[in-house]
């Protein structure tokens, strides 16, 4: 019988010398065979930078395996080169906040490709949240006064493309108690290592990366005030640092509160002890709110009213001796924070102005002016426009300049709700441990949203990502497994 051409294909694959192992090994060095012509094409045609790109080309390749191995790795190396990608910038030019971007769509092609992904995992308010938002942003993409799709591109990732992509990759995969503490040790390891670097820099100590940032790239005159370096450590600058640090200092003093050994006290303590200094080096004013708006977000979820009128006593002092006298005026860091409350600050004047003359330009643009025409961008893209040349300071009039007024009520309606939602979700945790790290988190996230008010610092890195994530964590901790949570009558037992 003969057989057809067909027929005789199929039966090579299925019977014939390329079946199970040997097809594998066949297979192998038919890969390894192209991979080699392309190495040495790279290396013929680029020379030097061809051969630097060969040698990365197997750390990629490992790294590319691992990541669709394993796609909430991604996650954790975004979040980590968050901390890091501003200070590695100084060193080393490069694009190396498009790494966020490859790692987060690295994870979702890993996701989609796995026929085991449970999608179901997505029915959740934070997605929903997220997606709506983000599709807001990409109607922003037809807006007539834009700079155009490259610079609606760049600009758009801050503002909600990692938000999206990030929720929805740890809404999938982590699930587990086991991500929270993986989470907290990353958050902590990261931030005692930007201290430690920050106060380096407070001792006097700047290589000549960090000089060269300094003041060939003109960022003295903000960094450089009276004499006295305002610390910025390997974030994009100080106040991303002292916003950070502040952020901490509230998470740190919520565990010391919380039912758990006296040791843990000790360290959150030690560890809230320092980031207070890497806060005061930053001589960040605005980062200010972030503890105090915090703080009064923390006593109002655990509905101790007697705690609640202490801590806003507290709170009080502190104001009227930054307000109303001059005690530690010696101090460089008190003194920058005192003149935040200060009225007739020309910073303030300033701010209040630009924001008169954005409500003039947007009168008649309801969707604002495009994404990507303010800031840094719209300086990139059109520097000589009205929107890249007035500062927009605040992240709500980054938003409402770029966006519209339809845009920053669409914002805000959804952080709202997104908050309230989220303290729902933290009155269904049982596990009185749990429940506190989780208020620490919701309670830097209420700080981080009243601080950006004065900064940009909810669409910054790392906070945006530290932001994602934990948001993530607000809204699915009251799902983890029994095993994963104790009742509070438990856990009194075992203490």
């Amino acid at each position: 019988m003969i057989k057809s051409g067909k027929h005789i294909r199929e039966s090579f694959w299925a019977e014939g010398p390329l079946q199970g192992l040997y097809r594998q090994r066949i297979l192998k060095v038919f890969f390894v065979m192209i991979g080699l012509l392309f190495s040495m094409a790279l290396v013929y045609k680029l020379q030097m930078l061809g051969s630097i790109a060969v040698l990365g080309l197997p750390i990629a390749a490992c790294g590319g395996y691992l990541l669709f191995k394993y796609p909430g790795a991604a996650v954790w190396a975004s979040l980590i080169m968050a901390f890091l990608t501003s200070g590695i910038a100084r060193y080393v030019s490069a694009p190396w906040g498009l790494s966020l971007d490859i790692l987060l769509a690295a994870a979702w092609i890993a996701l989609i490709m796995n026929p085991n992904t449970q999608w179901k995992r997505l029915d959740n308010e934070l997605f929903y949240a997220s997606a709506i938002w983000f599709l807001y942003i990409m109607f922003e993409i037809i807006n007539p006064f834009g700079n155009g799709l490259e610079a609606w591109f760049y600009a758009m990732r801050g503002i909600g493309f990692y938000q999206v992509l990030s929720v929805g990759i740890t809404l999938l995969l982590f699930r587990e108690r086991k991500h929270l503490i993986l989470f907290w040790k990353i958050l902590f390891i990261a931030s005692v290592l930007g201290a430690f670097w920050g106060l380096k820099q407070f001792n006097g100590v700047l290589d000549y990366a960090e000089n060269h940032w300094l003041f060939a790239e003109e960022h003295h005159e903000e960094h450089i005030l009276h004499g006295v370096l305002r610390v910025f450590s390997f974030y994009s600058d100080a106040g991303q640092f002292g916003a950070s640090q502040a952020m901490m200092v509230l998470v740190c003093v919520i565990l010391v509160l919380s039912p758990v050994p006296v040791i843990t006290k000790v360290w959150y303590s030690g560890f809230g002890l320092l980031f207070l200094i890497g806060f005061a080096i930053s001589g960040t004013r605005g980062a200010l709110a972030v503890p105090f708006c915090g703080a009064i977000t923390y006593l109002i979820i655990k509905k101790n009213f007697a705690l609640l009128l202490t801590g806003v006593a507290a709170i009080g002092i502190v104001f009227f001796i930054l307000k109303y006298t001059f005690m530690f005026q010696s101090v460089e860091q008190v003194r920058r924070m005192r003149s935040a409350l200060d009225p007739n600050n020309r910073s303030l004047e300033v701010r209040l102005e630009n924001q008169v003359t954005f409500g003039r330009y947007l009168a008649n643009k309801p969707f604002g002016g495009g994404v990507g025409t303010a800031g840094y961008w719209g300086a990139r893209f059109n520097p000589e426009s009205l929107m890249a040349n007035t500062a927009t300071d605040s992240w709500y009039v980054k938003i409402w300049a770029e966006t519209g007024v339809v845009g920053i009520c669409l914002h805000l309606g959804l952080l709202g709700f997104l908050m309230g939602r989220g303290a729902y979700r933290i009155s269904q945790i049982g596990d009185p441990v749990l429940k506190d790290q989780i208020i620490s988190l919701y309670a830097a996230i209420s700080g981080v949203l009243f601080s950006s008010y004065g900064n940009q610092v909810f669409g910054q890195m790392p906070t945006g990502m530290i932001m994602n994530v934990a948001l993530h964590f607000v809204f699915i901790a009251y799902t983890f497994e029994p095993s994963d949570q104790l009742k509070p009558s438990d856990h009194e037992n075992n203490h």
